[in-house]
């Protein structure tokens, strides 16, 4: 599609978008508590940017104003918007600087050197660059120097495997702590995408558990020391960095 849109097809468009965006703010709601924190930003409100193909005036929804979209005029809209807009032929989706194949293998490398942090990437990379791929692979793919989506998915499981084996080493860390009878009141995981939080809280919070579950009754490991005569080591916490 080309030039400006219709107006039944915009009308159309609308609807859909409108049914899609209040689908979205309301399914929290129904599982969640009330509360007055604001609502952290979810993978699919994430701003991208699009080259239209259509003119239109600018799109008002709950969450934002969006444009006024001129053909050939890239913009920035959210990804559930970009990939309707895809999806109907409207738009073309132009690559996020992080998912250039030589931005995924400069992460992949610097994961792997680097054992205690995590590099920066956005929050919710992993749903987003799934997203992407779904519903514009084949602009990515030609945009972030990869010959084939495939190839492109393939740079994307690199790093996310470099990070996972990263988690891993970490809770391997927090189980050592654990059998050594020191108590691990928290962990920190700075730069963690939500998704790789999502994946190892329940895990590390079962282990946890059943860790100290086991533990002789009386005390640990340092109070039995410290009631021997000897000085109680400080408590360590463990965290990613």
């Amino acid at each position: 599609m080309s030039g400006e849109a219709s107006d039944a097809e915009i009308q159309e468009f609308l609807a859909r978008a409108g049914a899609r965006e209040l689908c979205a703010q309301q399914r929290p709601c129904r599982s969640a508590p009330r509360s007055e924190a604001p609502r952290p930003p979810q993978a699919e409100e994430t701003l991208v940017r699009v080259v239209p193909s259509f003119q239109h005036d600018v799109l008002r929804f709950v969450t934002g104003n969006y444009g006024p979209f001129e053909p050939q005029e890239p913009c920035e809209v959210p990804l559930w918007l970009a990939c309707l807009l895809r999806k109907r032929k409207m738009c073309t989706v132009e690559a996020p600087a992080w998912l250039r194949t030589e931005a995924l293998e400069r992460t992949r490398d610097a994961e792997t050197e680097d054992r205690d942090a995590f590099q920066a990437l956005p929050a919710h990379y992993v749903e987003v660059a799934a997203l992407l791929l779904e519903c514009a692979g084949d602009d990515l793919a030609a945009a972030c120097g990869a010959a084939t989506v495939s190839k492109l998915r393939e740079c994307l499981a690199d790093v996310e495997a470099a990070r996972v084996a990263k988690v891993r080493e970490g809770m391997l860390a927090v189980a050592r702590q654990a059998c050594a009878d020191e108590t691990t009141f928290s962990v920190k995981m700075n730069g963690a995408s939500a998704m790789e939080v999502t994946a190892v809280r329940g895990q590390l919070l079962a282990a946890l558990d059943s860790f100290y579950a086991t533990r002789p009754r009386g005390g640990g490991g340092a109070k039995r020391r410290a009631a021997a005569g000897g000085a109680a080591p400080a408590r360590t916490l463990k965290r990613f960095k």
